[in-house]
């Protein structure tokens, strides 16, 4: 169990400092205790009530979460904590009177029963115990989380959100060894992807494509052609969680698919010293090292820092094909005042890939597959992707005495990529010419966001009320050569080594695609009883479109569009709501008609209801949604030459499908036992054309239609407690291309994962994990067509070993 934090020297700044060099330059594992961090002074707010909700709004603002059982505090008042206070000073606060205290342990604290004559500490009645999460899970050792905001922007429960929210913690993230977004994608409820290219990913969920990231709950555009290229999404040390929000989200976004919100939270520097350390070993001589060093930067605490650095050296099983990762984070937080934090971040990425395989493989002319290796890689030494993101962050927050809250909130990212493959088209039977690309990538994306969440009265009801404005613009641009000497190969006996070097022509063609994008937005939580409440917004939504290349050169944009949301939440009982809700939705295309202009944007609407549950205080959530999408203007492909797009060789389109989706998901996630965190996801979607040339028949078969995702991590009991082993599974339905007068298709398919965990001391532990535990042969992605690639194996079976220290 961690010790109860002591006084800290007026040298931890300088300890700090030392730390974040060294967290630079492969810093040791052990510091003096004389490092340990003092308690640090925070200011706090909360009003008397129910100790149960004193202590969870507490263990919230704090980022300490306790363990509690529900009968402990049944009947019992706290006074509330107003006032600056430690950590300890503010539980004490809160259980004043009421003859408990809280006790640090290794996962937050434990509520006690103090013996007034003794002063010995007493564990209460050992049922099952509940424990109060925050939004942030670092530390939480929990698969769920006590709040989110990335719907609404207002901090709500689960429970409390009417659409489906799906949260990875870092529990989760540090069990599954999960290492990038596609490994976030795979593990999270209703989220699939395909790929065109070895780390060109693109997401969907029900039923459609994830045209944006968030950072922090702002929005990142990744929907152009080429956006994942430069995009580097291969490091999740530096964030604290992934929530997940499925359907439509325009109210804080403005144009985009009813799919999903993918938001990346960051840690932030903690009032408390901390030190973290890995090392990692794996399959094809993956080798990673990371550190994690964060607390005080002053001797009151009133400055905070943190520094992440990460290093992966590895190679693949495709032959040829490796990576080399490099990342450095770094975030500071300032109280400017008693309600005033300021933070300011940045994060620098290198990312280089050798031999990268953007085309993959193909089918036969049949569509059958071919019996390849999954080591085959059909480029040559010589290609490669390689890629550097720079990204500058801030934020200000200042909270009034009226429990307002303001925030100003900037992110930046600056990326640029450098890109050499080919990709396979058939010349006939087995011989394929390797048609080679060289990309040179430059985006620049920037967003500012401004808003306020708050509460007001209304008919002698306390309600809450969030108004925002935000901005952002995606400048994208490349220039793209081709080569002279595309080779030609037989796709069944070929020497990757032998592929020639290739020329390249002088001059390339330049592409350039801008997205802004403005909006005003508010949102309004009524609480009409103390059972019901009811959620209104909208947002005022400006979109300007503009793409340029030596084929075409065309504009859309779209002035005051009005983007309408509705929930309604219903509390059934104790432990159940119901809930529902609306909204509208339009999207931008980057299809291209006759004349090779733009199409006008998607529009449609998204209808979702449920049944949620919430059992042992937040820590075990449950959700049943029902969802039904409409969009109209979607394309359809024409009988004409195919003359259109950026490169004059695309098909033309014209806006005149509708597409219909609906489907269910199921949802588990927490403990539903003390020491055992599962999470559980089902998923049917089925999109399908309603009207149009299509009517009738599947959309986009690419995507499963089912999913099933499951994880589980349990602590053995008694004399074992000291190991914890879990694993997950895989499972979707068959998926398909969309051709005609062949069959490219493949059936359902289950993965295994494992995972056992040794708690070797209370600094260290090990972890070993398992991937495609039974060898599973499959495919990742099937191609569009019998012609041009984009067939990609998935990972074979696969270990990894890590080594973990904690301070």
């Amino acid at each position: 169990m961690n010790s109860p934090i002591r006084a800290l020297p007026r040298s931890t700044s300088r300890s700090l400092c030392l730390a974040v060099r060294l967290a630079l330059c492969a810093a040791p594992l052990v510091l003096p205790a004389s490092a340990l961090a003092e308690q640090i002074v925070q200011r706090y707010d909360i009003a008397a009530g129910p100790l149960g909700e004193v202590l969870s709004r507490y263990a919230q603002a704090s980022g300490a979460p306790i363990s509690f059982e529900s009968r402990q505090v049944e009947g019992l008042t706290s006074p509330g904590v107003r006032g600056s206070f430690t950590t300890e000073g503010g539980f004490a606060q809160a259980l004043l009177g009421s003859g408990l205290m809280a006790s640090p342990t290794q996962d937050g604290y434990q509520l006690l029963q103090a013996s007034p004559a003794t002063d010995a500490l007493e564990l209460g009645p050992t049922t099952i115990s509940g424990k109060v999460l925050g939004s942030t899970t670092e530390g939480s050792g929990s698969y769920t989380t006590g709040s989110t905001n990335t719907a609404t922007r207002l901090a709500l429960s689960l429970r409390e959100t009417p659409q489906s929210v799906t949260v990875i913690t870092r529990k989760k993230m540090d069990d599954q060894n999960i290492q990038n977004l596609d490994d976030v994608a795979r593990t999270a409820t209703g989220i699939t992807l395909t790929k065109i290219g070895t780390d060109r990913s693109t997401y969907y969920s029900r039923g459609f494509e994830i045209s944006d990231l968030q950072y922090d709950g702002i929005p990142t555009n990744i929907s152009e052609n080429y956006s994942m290229d430069v995009m580097s999404t291969s490091n999740m040390a530096i964030y604290d969680r992934v929530e997940v929000v499925r359907g439509a989200n325009g109210l804080l976004q403005g144009t985009g698919n009813p799919s999903a919100a993918i938001n990346l939270v960051r840690k932030r520097p903690t009032q408390d010293f901390r030190l973290g350390a890995e090392l990692g070993a794996g399959s094809w001589d993956n080798y990673r090292s990371q550190v994690d060093v964060s607390g005080p930067l002053t001797p009151t605490g009133n400055v905070r820092g943190r520094a992440v650095a990460y290093y992966n050296n590895a190679n693949s099983y495709k032959d040829g094909s490796g990576r080399d990762n490099q990342l450095l984070y770094l975030v500071g937080e300032a109280d400017l005042d008693d309600a005033t934090v300021l933070t300011v971040g940045a994060t620098i990425q290198k990312d280089n890939q050798n031999g990268y395989d953007w085309g993959g493989l193909n089918t036969r002319s049949n569509g059958s597959f071919y019996p390849l290796s999954r080591s085959t890689n059909l480029n040559g030494k010589w290609a490669h992707l390689d890629r550097n993101n720079y990204t500058l962050f801030s934020d200000v927050t200042h909270n009034f005495d009226n429990e307002w809250k303001l925030t100003l909130a900037m992110n930046a990212i600056w990326s640029d990529a450098d890109f050499l493959s080919a990709y396979p088209n058939r010349v006939s039977g087995d011989n394929y010419r390797m048609t080679v690309s060289q990309a040179d990538y430059e985006d620049t994306q920037f967003a500012l966001d401004l808003y306020a969440t708050g509460p007001f009265e209304l008919f002698g009801r306390k309600h809450q009320l969030m108004l925002g404005a935000n901005t952002r613009q995606d400048e994208f641009d490349a220039v793209i050569k081709s080569a002279t000497n595309n080779p030609t190969i037989n796709i069944t006996d070929f020497d990757y080594s032998a592929l020639p070097n290739p020329i390249l022509n002088a001059i390339g063609a330049d592409y350039n695609y801008t997205r802004k994008e403005r909006g005003l937005y508010g949102a309004s939580r009524f609480s009409l009883t103390d059972d019901l409440s009811l959620i209104l917004g909208t947002r005022v939504s400006w979109s300007d479109y503009k793409v340029g290349s030596p084929y075409t050169n065309d504009q859309y944009r779209e002035n005051g569009r009005l983007v309408p949301y509705a929930g309604v939440v219903l509390d059934l009982d104790k432990h159940h709501t119901w809930y529902a809700s609306y909204t509208e939705i339009y999207k931008t295309q980057s299809y291209y008609g006759v004349g090779n202009t733009l199409l006008d944007p998607i529009e449609g609407d998204n209808y979702e209801t449920g049944i949620k549950g919430e059992y042992f205080e937040g820590r075990l959530n449950t959700s049943l949604a029902i969802f039904q999408t409409n969009l109209e203007n979607m394309p359809e492909a024409l009988s004409v030459s195919p003359t259109c797009g950026v490169t004059g060789t695309s098909k033309c389109y014209e806006a005149g499908a509708k597409v219909r989706n609906r489907g269910f998901e199921l949802e588990v996630s927490g403990e539903p036992l003390e020491n055992w965190n599962v999470s559980a996801g089902y998923t049917y979607s089925d999109p399908e054309y309603v009207a149009g040339s299509s009517k009738g028949s599947d959309y986009y078969r690419k995507i499963p239609r089912r999913l099933l995702k499951v994880s589980t991590d349990y602590r053995l009991p008694g004399v074992l407690d000291q190991w914890r082993v879990g694993g997950d599974v895989y499972a979707q339905s068959r998926t398909a291309a969309d051709v005609t007068g062949y069959r490219i298709e493949q059936g359902g398919y289950a993965l295994l994962n494992l995972h056992a965990h040794y708690q070797i001391n209370q600094q260290f532990s090990v972890q070993y994990n398992l991937n495609n535990v039974l060898d599973k042969t499959y495919y990742q992605s099937l191609p569009t067509s019998n012609n041009f690639g984009g067939l990609y194996y998935g990972d074979p079976r696969n270990f990894a070993v890590t080594l973990r220290y904690q301070y």
